[in-house]
């Protein structure tokens, strides 16, 4: 049985090693400013700014992404599930998003992971329709931020392909 004083020594070097990590995840993705598809501001509508961050295909990217913005999140996601710890998002998710826009083959396990704390979470079935539901449930000061966590699915050649498609969409609004 541990003692208070080893509980609080143990949370202490937890706490520590989270930040050492999260310090690691920001580095690599620091240099990316102002690249296609990379946090990529494409439109601000009505006080609705939306945001093509298509390059994020993995679960480190997605989390600088939501990392980095401050204002609440309608965050679209999905693609090719490859077996992502989408778990690693949960504590950002529960702070900013207010809802999920899911696109791609592999929801099940989006869906499973945050349907307890994301009340609002819509299936799409192309990337217009994403952004047309994205935009029904954002308010001004909402960023909708394409931040997809995965690799695209057969839906979309590439990351820039989905990036396109994504900012035509909003560009049709």
């Amino acid at each position: 049985m541990h003692t208070q004083t080893e509980h609080k020594n143990l949370a202490a070097m937890t706490a520590k090693l989270l930040q050492k990590r999260k310090q690691a995840f920001k580095k690599p993705f620091q240099s990316f400013t102002n690249v296609a598809h990379r946090l990529e501001s494409v439109y601000t509508k009505n006080g609705i700014v939306f945001i093509n961050d298509s390059k994020a295909e993995n679960i480190n990217a997605t989390y600088f992404a939501l990392e980095t913005i401050q204002k609440p999140v309608v965050w679209i996601a999905g693609g090719e599930d490859a077996g992502a710890d989408y778990w690693e998002l949960m504590a950002l998710v529960r702070q900013k998003v207010k809802a999920i826009i899911m696109i791609g083959q592999d929801n099940e396990r989006l869906f499973h992971i945050f349907s307890p704390v994301i009340a609002q979470i819509f299936e799409a079935e192309n990337m217009e329709e994403a952004v047309k539901l994205a935009y029904k449930n954002s308010q001004p000061g909402t960023q909708v931020l394409m931040s997809p966590a995965s690799k695209p699915d057969e839906r979309f050649i590439d990351y820039m392909e989905r990036g396109e498609q994504f900012r035509e969409a909003v560009n049709n609004l």
